[in-house]
């Protein structure tokens, strides 16, 4: 068995990248640019010990009590390039999301947090549970919100790529707000989270008509 599909196998505590208006989704492929001195640090600690890093986001409503939100997903770097001036080019790929339980104290300029990702096992099963999704209608919504964007993209590997990456890159890509992307990485299920991705296309791509008739009017 690998151990990534398997919660037990995963770290309880782990480095903790937060990133306005980012999230990483289990699966999908998040590529990052390092260059502050603590984040070179935390991925060279990482590097030498398991390779994971959470990411998550810094908390997208003031009333609540925490500076980050409670729900993130833990990456593992996939591939690494040190450059020239010592700032690094990095990819993490999406492993499981998890629940904060609490900040480690360290000694590191980096945070640290223990974790739990029971609440969503799912997210490591091999099949990805995607036969319910109408696929025509979100290759619909993505060249309309494409289109009304002027986006372009390579089509055919759009097409050809599965499912849940093709949801989960796309709603990692698609320029929402803070909230919409955490609402988003919350979802239930890869359907919830369709059908979330959707609505929000659909909303984008309605208002971007409406201002595009409203100057031409």
């Amino acid at each position: 068995m690998n151990q990534e599909t398997d919660i037990r196998n995963l770290p309880e505590v782990i480095p903790i990248f937060p990133l306005d208006k980012c999230v990483l989704l289990p699966k999908a492929i998040l590529p990052l640019n390092i260059f502050e001195p603590r984040y070179l640090e935390m991925i060279d600690d990482a590097m030498k010990k398991n390779k994971y890093v959470g990411i998550i986001q810094p908390s997208v409503s003031k009333r609540k009590k925490s500076d980050t939100e409670r729900v993130g997903c833990l990456g593992k770097i996939s591939t690494y390039v040190e450059n020239d001036d010592g700032t690094l080019i990095i990819k993490l790929t999406g492993i499981c999301r998890f629940n904060i339980i609490e900040e480690i104290e360290n000694r590191a300029p980096y945070r640290e947090m223990k974790v739990t990702y029971h609440a969503f096992n799912d997210d490591l099963l091999l099949d990805d549970n995607t036969d319910t999704i109408d696929r025509e209608k979100l290759l619909n919504v993505i060249s309309d919100y494409l289109n009304v964007n002027d986006l372009t993209t390579d089509w055919s590997v759009i097409t050809d790529t599965d499912t849940e990456i093709l949801i989960n890159a796309f709603a990692m890509l698609s320029p929402f707000t803070a909230k919409e992307k955490q609402a988003l990485l919350e979802a239930t299920n890869i359907e919830n989270r369709s059908e979330i991705l959707i609505a929000l296309s659909e909303i984008s791509i309605a208002s971007r008509n409406n201002k595009k008739n409203n100057f031409i009017q």
